[in-house]
Order: C-alpha cells, then sequence, then structure tokens
C-alpha cells in the first residue's frame, strides 16, 4: 500500500496489538509466580474477556458519534497511561493478598482496546481507494492474526529472557511508539448521515449496539463464519501458556528450554502461511471456500494429534502444521467477512466479533484450567479437538452459503439495509 495514513496506521496498531498480548503473557507469569495456582491464572483472561466483552457492545455507540481518528488516538494514550501503571505496581507491590488489584487493571485496559480495534477497521475505507479496499481489509486482518497467534509463542520465548517486569517494560515502550505513529494518521472522516441525526438519542443507542448483530443474524454467511469463529475461540485456549506449559512437564517430559522450540515452530508455521497467501492471493480467492475448508480440517486433525502425542520432535512437527493452516483459515475467513459487509458497518461487525470471541476464549480459559486441573491435560486437547471438529462440521454442511464472488459481494448488504 502506498498510501502513508495507512501505512502508520497499521503500523501503530501493529505495535499496540503486539503489546497486548505482551503484557498478558507478563501477568500470567507474574500471577503464576506469586500464587502457584492455575486457577488465578485462568482468572487473567476471563477478566479480559469481561473488559472486551463489555467494551464491545459499547464500541458501536463511539463509533457512530466521535471521529474515529479520536478514539483511536485517545484509547490507545489512556491505555499507555494504565499499563505504566500496572508495570509499576507488578514490579513493587505485587503480593497474592493484592492480586484483585492487577484483575482491576487489565480490565480497563481490555475496555479501552475494544474501541481502538473497531475503530482502526472503520477508519481504512477512508485512508485507500475502493479497488485497494480488499486488499488493505486483507492485509490488516493477517496482520492482527499473525499477531494474536504469534504474539503468544514470541511472549512466551521473551519472558524466558526479559521475565515479566522486563516483558511489561518491553510492552510499555511499544503502547508509546504506538502512539506516537497514531497521532501522525491523516483522514477526512465523513460525516454521520442525515438519516442517524434525525433519529432520538435512544433509537441511535438501540440502533448502534445491536446493528452489528442484527448484520450477523440475518445473513447465513456471517451466521455459518461466526459459528465457525466460535468453535475455534472455545480451542484456542489450549495454545496459551498456563495450557501449554503443563502439557510440555507433564505429557512430553521435557524440559521448560522446549516451551521455546515449540513456540518458535509455531511462529514458523504462521510465517510460512502468511507467504504463502501474500504469494498466491488471487488462487486463495478464486478457492476461498476450499482454503476454508482444508485449513479447518486440518487444524483439527493437527490439534488433536498434538494432544495425544508424546514425541517433542514429533510435536514441534504438529504445531507447525497447526499455524500454517491455523493463519490461512483465518485469512479466507476474514476475507469473506470483508467481502459481504459494505464499509460503513464493517466496524460493528468487527466489535460484535470482539465480544463473541473475546467471551468465549474467556470463558474456555477457565474451563481448560479447571478440566486440566482434574482430569488430565491430554482430556483439556481431546475438548479443543471436538470443538474444532464441531467447526468443520458446521462448515462442510454450510459450504453452499460460502459460493460467494469475492469481487461483488460487498454490494450484498447495500440493498438489504
Amino acid at each position: 500500500m502506498k498510501n502513508k495514513s495507512f501505512n502508520v496506521l497499521i503500523t501503530g496498531q501493529s505495535l499496540a496489538n503486539a503489546g497486548d498480548v505482551f503484557y498478558i503473557v507478563a501477568i500470567i507469569t507474574s500471577v503464576y509466580n506469586v500464587t502457584n495456582s492455575l486457577f488465578y491464572v485462568s482468572l487473567v483472561p476471563v477478566i479480559n474477556m469481561l473488559g472486551g466483552f463489555l467494551g464491545g457492545l459499547l464500541a458501536p455507540l463511539l463509533i457512530d458519534r466521535y471521529k474515529l481518528k479520536k478514539i483511536l488516538f485517545n484509547s490507545q494514550l489512556v491505555k499507555t497511561c494504565i499499563l505504566l501503571v500496572l508495570t509499576l505496581y507488578v514490579s513493587l507491590l505485587l503480593s497474592k493478598d493484592s492480586i484483585e488489584t492487577v484483575y482491576i487493571i487489565i480490565f480497563f485496559i481490555t475496555f479501552l482496546d475494544s474501541f481502538a480495534n473497531p475503530a482502526s477497521s472503520a477508519l481504512i475505507p477512508q485512508l485507500v481507494s475502493e479497488e485497494n479496499l480488499l486488499k488493505a481489509n486483507s492485509l490488516m486482518s493477517s496482520i492482527h492474526q499473525f499477531i494474536q497467534m504469534g504474539g503468544w509463542a514470541a511472549g512466551g520465548i521473551l519472558a524466558a529472557f526479559l521475565h515479566s517486569n522486563g516483558l511489561l517494560m518491553l510492552t510499555f515502550s511499544l503502547y508509546v511508539l504506538s502512539t506516537f505513529l497514531l497521532a501522525f494518521v491523516k483522514v477526512k472522516e465523513k460525516k454521520q448521515s442525515e438519516e442517524l441525526e434525525e433519529l432520538s438519542v435512544k433509537e441511535i443507542k438501540m440502533t448502534s449496539m445491536f446493528e452489528g448483530w442484527r448484520l450477523i443474524a440475518e445473513d447465513k454467511r456471517l451466521r455459518v463464519l461466526h459459528l465457525t469463529l466460535f468453535f475455534g475461540s472455545i480451542a484456542s485456549p489450549v495454545w496459551v501458556s498456563s495450557i501449554l506449559y503443563p502439557f510440555i512437564d507433564k505429557r512430553l517430559s521435557v524440559g521448560t528450554e522446549w516451551w521455546g522450540y515449540i513456540n518458535t515452530s509455531l511462529l514458523l508455521g504462521l510465517f510460512l502461511a502468511g507467504i504463502l497467501a501474500y504469494r498466491q492471493s488471487e488462487f486463495i480467492n478464486k478457492n476461498i471456500q476450499n482454503v476454508l475448508l482444508l485449513g479447518g480440517f486440518m487444524v483439527f486433525l493437527m490439534t488433536l494429534l498434538f494432544g495425544v502425542n508424546v514425541n517433542p520432535i514429533l510435536s514441534l512437527l504438529l504445531i507447525g502444521l497447526y499455524g500454517l493452516f491455523e493463519e490461512l483459515r483465518m485469512i479466507s475467513i476474514h476475507t469473506i467477512i470483508q467481502s459481504l459487509v459494505r464499509e460503513k458497518l464493517l466496524a460493528k461487525v468487527y466489535a460484535v466479533q470482539s465480544s463473541l470471541i473475546m467471551a468465549t476464549f474467556g470463558l474456555s480459559t477457565l474451563m481448560m484450567g479447571i478440566l486440566g486441573q482434574r482430569y488430565s491435560i491430554v482430556v483439556v486437547f481431546i475438548v479443543a479437538s471436538i470443538s474444532l471438529c464441531f467447526s468443520f462440521i458446521n462448515l462442510i454442511t454450510s459450504r453452499k452459503y460460502l459460493t460467494i464472488s469475492i469481487d461483488g459481494a460487498s454490494k450484498n448488504f447495500e440493498n438489504q439495509l
């Protein structure tokens, strides 16, 4: 992309998103070191979920009433200040008796982040030309997914060298740089429509909060894709450090250095998928349904095989293949979503998606932690595999709804709304 503001936006958001993952890894490490309890660790993503879910519900109100750049910049600025407080607190005051303060700070950081991500998505159509819109959205989604998956792996590696305090300081530096860059995004924002301005305040709130949900409920393709994301969110906690670390210790029976090896293999799979998707974008667009189905089946199979495997070397291959097909699957899902929803409503769909994924991921992490303590770590991976199997079944039985023309589908909602 040649647009300078778009490049600044995607760089600033990428730094912020990486920081979001790194600080959670640091907090999980700190909480575990202080409490030595998997339950307390599992509460971290639950609190993260609560903030993200509530923020996602309220984000459409801000999107309609305030300039998007202002929402994006101010939310990131406040997040940076709050993270500084968190870093100092963890470094100087954290104890088992004061762990509640950490949860409160996490809630507010995630709450603010739920405003920034939909605002960032909504700015893209105003920064690039119409013919580059799909490419820009796909690039942003691909980088976001890479960071979300690879960030956990990189965070685990960095935590081993920097420890939790150092990782929090790194996150603070990323936040500062992100805030600085976002200040230089230049955009001429569109005014609210006259129809919206004529509505009462109450009607505006109701329309804004539920418009994204209504779109997903009314369109079968969006329902299928978000159901797929729902099942995937149930399974995704098996790759976070609170689950993966005990698996390496108890199932693979190897040292902690294998945490870094496995995370590196996952990163390599994600990286190869990004290169493949970039170089073969035309082929993937023409065969996006088949790529999605193949990705859905392979992430199910790789998760199952990884969970029952006891060979450390084989685990590297399995998680590498998982990363490859998971990234291709997510790129396909987001490309289809972006082709279905027109510019104005895309941010609201993403706000709904954020709330859905946050809620599911948080509750699933708590459930996986309980299953891991009560039964075994293998049971956790089997449950995740079953969820991914349902995800694949959902895709294969609904494949007729995903036979769309990527180039022309963005007009579909124009006549519905």
